[in-house]
């Protein structure tokens, strides 16, 4: 089992500058890489794996220095956004590529346990355009475990995947961590995928890192309005937006409380007495039923407010039109940095 090492790694695609980025990735360990579009997510992988050289830093393997070395020496396996499978090869012959690379005569023979235990084995000799979403990304990771890596970077392994499809992939997400204890570094948009496998988060924005660290302290403190979308907060508003309320209004209650950029807050609960008093009134805009309940939308002046109504509430249920009152707690808030001078977070 393997461990490796990011220190202070730094790269250049055009004019932009990546890094510098520091990350441990020990055996079985999985890190979520997350940012918005732009942020450098994908070239972080292309570094880590050698198509971008790095400029500065050193990305070290059980201690050993393989900056400088190629891709195919480093011994990780790459699963890029577009897969990359060869359209011209069966589903076999995609899987074995890399055994026959390496000059494996029996490479065929050799993949065919990868294909068992990916499911592909009544699949190997159909082509990629004869494969569903999660099919194809089953064959794009059994490639990437032919090369026996110690590593495998993952770049978007959810997108554009049905729900069944992604609870599929999932199990065998899990079984290359817990089974292989092969550590995974993993670019995603897809929360429910980052929580539910990460050990930990990197968070970048315009190339710099501005949060490493447990998922449980993203989702205590989010520091901008990305990562507080990400982490599942439903009411964040920014200062413009929370400015147009008048004196006494829920939004200048908000803007008083609120970070330079804005703040967050979870979904309340309306009172369950219509008639006991609450802090805001507001009027439904929106109801939308949930396994949890009922997801409601509120106008409370300039700010629409995200609440949700237990599904063990007792009564009628609210509708559009109906007036509810509610509170919102003042330790619940989280006041928001600047998305452009979010930069203490990194650890």
């Amino acid at each position: 089992m393997t461990s490796w090492t990011v220190e202070g790694i730094r790269s250049t695609v055009g004019d932009f500058d990546l890094g510098p980025v520091n990350l441990d990735l020990g055996p079985g360990g999985a890190v979520a890489v997350l940012g918005p579009s732009g942020a450098g997510k994908t070239t972080l992988l292309r570094t880590i794996a050698g198509f971008v050289p790095a400029r500065h830093g050193r990305l070290l393997r059980d201690g050993v220095d393989v900056t400088r070395w190629p891709p195919e020496r480093r011994g990780l396996g790459y699963v890029p956004q577009g897969l990359g499978l060869f359209t011209h090869r069966t589903v076999e012959r995609n899987v074995s590529y890399p055994l026959e690379v390496r000059g494996r005569t029996d490479a065929l023979r050799a993949s065919r346990p990868l294909l068992e235990r990916f499911g592909l084995a009544t699949l190997a000799r159909r082509y990629p355009a004869q494969l569903s979403g999660g099919e194809l990304q089953r064959v794009a990771l059994a490639r990437a475990l032919a090369a026996e890596p110690a590593l495998v970077l993952w770049d978007e392994p959810w997108q554009a995947l049905d729900v069944e499809a992604r609870h599929q992939l999932s199990l065998v997400f899990e079984e290359l961590r817990s089974g292989a204890r092969i550590p995974v570094l993993i670019v995603t948009h897809d929360p429910s995928l980052a929580f539910s496998v990460a050990d930990r988060f990197l968070v970048l924005r315009a190339g710099a890192p501005r949060f490493h660290g447990e998922p449980g302290a993203l989702l205590q403190r989010p520091f901008d309005r990305f990562t507080a979308r990400f982490a599942g907060y439903e009411n964040v508003f920014d200062r413009p937006s929370l400015a147009q309320g008048g004196p006494g209004s829920l939004a200048a209650w908000l803007d008083a409380r609120a970070g330079p950029g804005g703040v967050a807050f979870p979904r309340p609960a309306p009172a369950l007495d219509p008639a006991a008093p609450g802090s805001w009134e507001g009027v439904v805009r929106v109801v939308r039923p949930t396994p949890e309940g009922l997801a409601l939308t509120v106008a409370v002046g300039p700010v629409g407010v995200a609440l949700r109504q237990p599904s063990t509430a007792d009564g009628r249920l609210p509708g559009v039109g109906d007036r509810l009152r509610f509170d919102v707690e003042e330790k619940s808030l989280r006041p928001l940095e600047a998305e452009d001078e979010a930069s203490g977070a990194a650890g």
